[in-house]
């Protein structure tokens, strides 16, 4: 089973629930589904903001065993770093031999193709830089890696059995997008 869907909004939301319950909701039915129908392995759509977020500003280099620290999270992060550590909690607390196996893809922000016509918050970043819709953009860098990479990396957990119980971080690069 592959998870996938989660609120990535491009304003931050008034009220941080709003995020966060259908983050933590979602990912939990799913596991509860999961767990129910006895399925031998899932693979969540997690986030790098599940992992960055630290309240030591000076570090550059994270890895699988990093998390958002929930106290100075935004409410993206944050909501991506509850659903996350729910799934796992959720199969910690498992008797052993009702466990199903789990693998998280963190992706950092996904751009490349759309196959559809469906609105996606990182799409729509790209198109408000090239419109020129957003009146300035800073000099900053963010952490990219394409759509199809993202796709592959899903497959990839689902069939490989070495990717049970591991969170897999995805970015290409970081790039400029000024």
């Amino acid at each position: 089973m592959v998870h996938t869907a989660s609120p990535f909004p491009l304003d931050k939301p008034k009220d941080e629930m709003v995020l966060i319950k259908p983050a933590v909701d979602g990912t939990m039915a799913a596991m509860r589904a999961c767990h129910k129908h006895k399925v031998k392995r899932i693979v969540i759509t997690s986030s790098i903001a599940a992992i960055y977020k630290c309240k030591d500003k000076t570090k550059v280099d994270f890895s699988n065993e990093d998390w958002t620290d929930c106290e100075i999270a935004e409410p993206y992060e944050k909501s991506k770093t509850m659903a996350e550590k729910a799934a796992w909690d959720f199969l910690e607390s498992l008797p052993e031999n009702e466990r199903f196996e789990c693998a998280t893809i963190n992706p950092g922000f996904v751009i490349g193709p759309n196959l559809n016509t469906a609105f996606f918050t990182s799409g729509d970043v790209i198109s408000k830089i090239l419109t020129g819709e957003f009146p300035g953009f800073p000099d900053i860098r963010f952490p990219t890696v394409d759509v199809r990479d993202v796709a592959q990396a899903h497959l990839e957990a689902i069939l490989r059995p070495e990717a049970a119980g591991k969170r897999f971080i995805l970015c290409a690069e970081a790039i400029p997008f000024i």
